[in-house]
């Protein structure tokens, strides 16, 4: 019998993400983790769920990390399903992805991650790679070297085996280094085209050309810009990521200042993130 935990990490939620939480909240058990720097509920619970608040933000990884310890001390979890502050999801979804995993598995796939299909919140457009080319092994399952852990679900087994969420990442590419990692030791992640769910990736988003370039809160560069350079010295870290990434990222310091709205803020986080990334690794 799968038992089933959700946790859902909040950063200066709006009431909406509030009520989207207390309505899975009521159906659901798991951990809340705020990130927040002043509370977000009342207490240490909210309904089914724990209610955790640090009053900094710890980042992704570390509020990930805590909600997976926690559960499974609380319960015998087999599964974990990850959610973002704004991530619109039904009351049952929890309970479809995780069967949707776990047919997935009976197929004889060694699956560590399984992610829903990411449609853009502001145009309704399926998030799709401009490098990769999906191979759909099923109708249930599209394998990806990388997944975005807003909505994803991922076994407690495969948690034990590939370690927690690289806390030191903070936030940017957490989620693509723990799936690395599980590939190092021969698990698949990937997709799912039979659930969607709605993300909002960015701030806002510029078009050039053909291309549209997400435009992130200027801090966010530097967690980007380090976190690459970091990421760029570790042998499980993909070739063409490397690569199709370090050309984004010298592109973005060439005209960002001259195209995009507060484009400069953004570039002075950017070479931030460079000097930070320089000067140390954390591995």
């Amino acid at each position: 019998m799968n038992h089933i935990a959700l946790v859902i990490v909040l950063y200066h939620p709006t009431a909406d993400d509030l009520k989207q939480v207390v309505r899975l909240s009521e159906q659901w058990s798991g951990c809340v983790v705020d990130n927040s720097d002043q509370r977000s509920f009342d207490g240490d619970e909210v309904n089914h769920m724990h209610y955790a608040f640090f009053g900094a933000n710890m980042g992704l990884g570390f509020a990930q990390n805590y909600g997976i310890e926690l559960m499974r001390r609380k319960s015998d979890v087999t599964h974990f399903v990850f959610l973002d502050q704004d991530s619109r999801v039904s009351a049952d979804y929890p309970r479809q992805i995780v069967e949707i995993f776990e047919r997935i598995v009976q197929e004889g796939n060694r699956l560590a991650l399984l992610g829903p299909t990411q449609v853009n919140r502001r145009t309704g457009e399926v998030y799709r790679s401009a490098i990769h080319r999906d191979k759909p092994l099923s109708d249930s399952f599209i394998p990806r070297r990388e997944v975005v852990s807003s909505g994803c679900c991922i076994s407690n087994q495969a948690i034990f085996h590939v370690g927690r969420m690289a806390s030191e990442l903070f936030l940017d590419y957490t989620d693509f280094e723990w799936c690395w990692r599980a590939a190092s030791i021969h698990y698949v992640c990937g997709i799912t085209p039979q659930l969607t769910i709605e993300h909002k990736v960015g701030e806002r988003e510029l078009k050039i050309g053909k291309y549209r370039v997400i435009i992130s809160a200027p801090p966010r560069y530097f967690y980007q810009y380090r976190n690459y350079l970091w990421l760029l010295r570790r042998r499980d870290a993909p070739l063409q990521w490397k690569v199709a990434t370090g050309i984004k990222q010298l592109a973005r310091l060439v005209y960002f200042p001259l195209l995009v709205r507060g484009g400069v803020k953004c570039w002075v986080h950017m070479w931030r993130g460079i000097r930070k990334g320089l000067k140390a690794t954390p591995r």
